[in-house]
């Protein structure tokens, strides 16, 4: 009979221990901050729902502007007062300066071109990146893209007109601001622009991929970020890496058609061409191409 209680305390204590340490999270919980009260191993996960704005807001309501929650494996701090948000992300800005990495994102989607600036743990290359940024969104940069911005709006508004007949025909905008929005930023970048219309292929798969790769940092979305167990299962994963091949399938054709025109002399001036004829850069070849796709992913991302 002894034999069976110890191996029944055994199963007992290893189910304990493993609820425990499937419980845990990434950072212990914080003193004197309201805890929502969440379920073993999914946390909170399931009264967020796909509802996580209309949640919170009544958690707020309930336990004060500032609490705390896990999900899964992750402790979260929401903010939900202007106050609040003022306090954690303006002054005290220098320690919310890196970004936190998601399984699905970071390690699946960005895996073969990087991180974007807005989703970057701080580094020596992330602050490069953000330096680089800020210089290419001064005054006196911006005020130098008012030609780009000047034919995008001059070119958009003429075919919203044309295709809505000056106005008598209904017509779906999103288009015409999507093309304005990604031309602003090829030129940019590429020092090219899709000149076709709002059906031009380039244009839909470059704007619904950018769509759905921004969805994978949803936390309504993607619970694998939260839930360590369920990496185990491969579909959790299929989607992102369908649309991560997608985009790398764009962004080599973007830098190769522009490594073309300089090779040919026929390039127009941008942030990634500069960067690529650049006789200063100590990159190679392979960390140059990394850096450039880093920051091509932002500028088409922002687009």
């Amino acid at each position: 009979m002894l034999p069976v209680q110890v191996f029944g305390i055994a199963i007992i204590s290893f189910v304990y221990f493993l609820v425990r340490y499937f419980n845990s999270t990434d950072t212990p919980k914080i003193k004197n901050l309201p805890e929502i009260p969440g379920w073993p191993i999914f946390g909170s996960l399931w009264q967020l729902g796909n509802k996580h704005a209309v949640v919170a807001r009544k958690w707020a309501q309930k336990y004060g502007p500032v609490y705390q929650a896990h999900l899964g494996n992750r402790r979260i701090v929401f903010a939900n007062s202007f106050e609040s948000v003022k306090h954690l992300w303006i002054n005290n800005q220098s320690a919310l300066i890196s970004r936190p990495t998601l399984h699905t994102f970071h390690s699946v989607v960005s895996s073969s071109q990087g991180f974007t600036i807005g989703t970057s743990p701080w580094d020596e290359s992330c602050k490069q990146r953000r330096k680089a940024a800020a210089t290419a969104l001064n005054r006196p940069a911006v005020q130098s893209y008012m030609p780009i911005i000047d034919l995008e709006s001059t070119v958009s508004i003429k075919e919203m007109l044309k295709n809505s007949e000056n106005g008598a025909k209904e017509i779906d905008v999103n288009g015409y601001f999507q093309r304005f929005a990604l031309n602003t930023s090829l030129t940019l970048n590429y020092g090219f622009r899709i000149s076709g219309s709002i059906d031009d292929e380039m244009l839909k798969e470059i704007t619904w991929v950018e769509r759905m790769v921004s969805n994978f940092r949803s936390t309504s979305n993607n619970w694998q970020d939260y839930i360590p167990l369920m990496r185990l299962w491969p579909s959790k994963s299929t989607e992102a890496k369908e649309f991560r091949a997608r985009r790398d399938v764009y962004m080599t054709k973007l830098l190769d058609m522009l490594k073309e025109r300089i090779a040919n002399g026929t390039d127009k001036p941008c942030i990634t061409g500069n960067i690529l004829k650049d006789p200063e850069a100590k990159l190679n070849e392979g960390e140059k191409q990394f850096e450039t796709s880093e920051i091509d992913k932002n500028v088409l991302t922002c687009g």
